[in-house]
């Protein structure tokens, strides 16, 4: 289905725009969507390669997430980890307090022992796969210490991902309560993390991107936990992970809380194409699977993959001065992609090319940066960073070399006159 869509890359595109120094291809699409109400509070799909936000309902919007908010202790961990802070093999003893909550029934777990010790990367799959509570309060003593560092870790770590409107207050996304005497300083026992689903987009993206490895563990269907020859075997609570809609979703993370309802942070690797889904919100635990097949059965039956590859004409060219050509055509400098409505003309293509400076000037080796590119899709809702197009630096798709220094002069004076 996706497949097709490299070739429609080069008809779409070559076919697109008027030569000029400066311009845009655009006229509004006259393609209509279907309508998807999910039932849920929030959700989003975003493309994890380049952040374009396919679907978004109420996405900006803080909510409880519960233990989706494992995903950025992960992302906090595997940063230690590749910096060689800890190791995989690095041992920690649970406290008092974490061994009460590791066998608290009402909670997801892996059962703990005082006086045992246990490696991270036990605990490591067993917050990804069981959603294992105090094995992830384990994980944060052994980057930070206590749990009160790490917190304040975390909230570091998510505003340097661009998450400025995040309430966080533990590492696991229990409610405080739960917490017991490691408890973040003067918070409510009611309290719970909250982030948007788009805050969740972010970690997910910055997850796979950074470190892909993840995938490696969030497929798991199950896991054998030892704890000195005594083996608890751990279900993953993603559903979705021996579903039969050939969907292949190989993560992420599930969260459930009185407040939060039903969520479920996911990724999906279809025709070689990796969407991230958020839910948050839903009202069971089957919702938050049936809501998420929705979406991405939306996204296949509504959507195609457009790809633009590197050294693509898109069929504009700067003007030059003083070269034996008066313009050079130009070429994208990487490989683009885009996520578009099926059926989408070529009109609906909105490609704005600017020029380095207002004056470009030969002598030019083919390859060099002459300019900039933007590129978007009409009714686009923009990207997780923020942007609100695909950006590129547009090349010289071929050498000009300079004129003789005496016609120059004479353009010189003449322009000047």
């Amino acid at each position: 289905m996706l497949k097709k869509l490299k070739k429609l890359g080069i008809s779409f595109l070559t076919s697109l725009m008027v030569v000029t120094g400066i311009g845009q291809g655009f006229i509004n699409a006259d393609q209509t969507l279907p309508q998807l109400d999910l039932e849920a509070k929030s959700a989003i799909a975003v493309d994890a390669k380049t952040g374009q936000i396919i679907y978004a309902k109420d996405d900006k919007q803080t909510y409880p997430v519960a233990s989706m908010s494992k995903l950025l202790t992960a992302y906090i961990l595997l940063q230690a980890i590749h910096k060689g802070e800890i190791t995989w093999e690095t041992r920690v003893t649970p406290t008092a307090t974490e061994v009460d909550i590791s066998n608290n029934t009402e909670l997801t777990n892996v059962p703990l022992q005082e006086g045992h010790s246990y490696t991270i990367r036990q605990l490591y799959q067993a917050m990804l796969v069981g959603s294992a509570n105090a094995a992830t309060m384990l994980i944060d003593n052994a980057i930070s210490g206590t749990q009160t560092k790490f917190i304040d870790k975390m909230r570091e770590t998510a505003k340097s991902l661009g998450i400025t409107d995040a309430k966080i207050y533990s590492a696991n996304g229990l409610t405080a309560k739960y917490l017991g005497d490691e408890i973040y300083p003067n918070t409510d026992e009611n309290a719970e993390n909250e982030f948007s689903v788009r805050d969740m987009a972010i970690i997910s993206q910055k997850l796979i991107k950074e470190y892909p490895e993840i995938l490696e563990t969030t497929k798991l269907t199950k896991i054998d936990f030892n704890d000195n020859g005594e083996i608890t075997t751990v279900n993953n609570t993603n559903e979705l992970l021996q579903d039969d809609s050939n969907l292949e979703v190989d993560g992420l993370k599930t969260g459930t809380s009185d407040a939060a309802g039903y969520c479920f942070a996911s990724t999906t690797n279809k025709d070689g194409h990796r969407i991230i889904t958020v839910i948050a919100g839903a009202k069971d635990n089957d919702a938050r699977f049936d809501q998420t097949k929705n979406l991405l059965n939306y996204i296949y039956n509504n959507y195609d993959y457009l790809a633009i590859s590197t050294n693509q004409a898109l069929r504009q060219d700067i003007k030059v001065k003083y070269g034996k050509q008066s313009s050079i055509s130009t070429i994208i400098g990487n490989d683009l992609s885009l996520w578009v409505p099926k059926n989408t003309r070529a009109k609906a293509l909105q490609i704005k090319l600017t020029p380095k400076s207002s004056k470009i000037e030969a002598p030019i080796k083919q390859g060099e940066t002459v300019g900039d590119y933007q590129i978007t899709i009409a009714g686009n809702l923009g990207f997780i960073d923020g942007s609100t197009d695909l950006k590129t630096k547009a090349l010289a798709a071929n050498s000009i070399e300079g004129i003789n220094i005496f016609i120059k002069w004479w353009q010189m004076l003449t322009d000047a006159i």
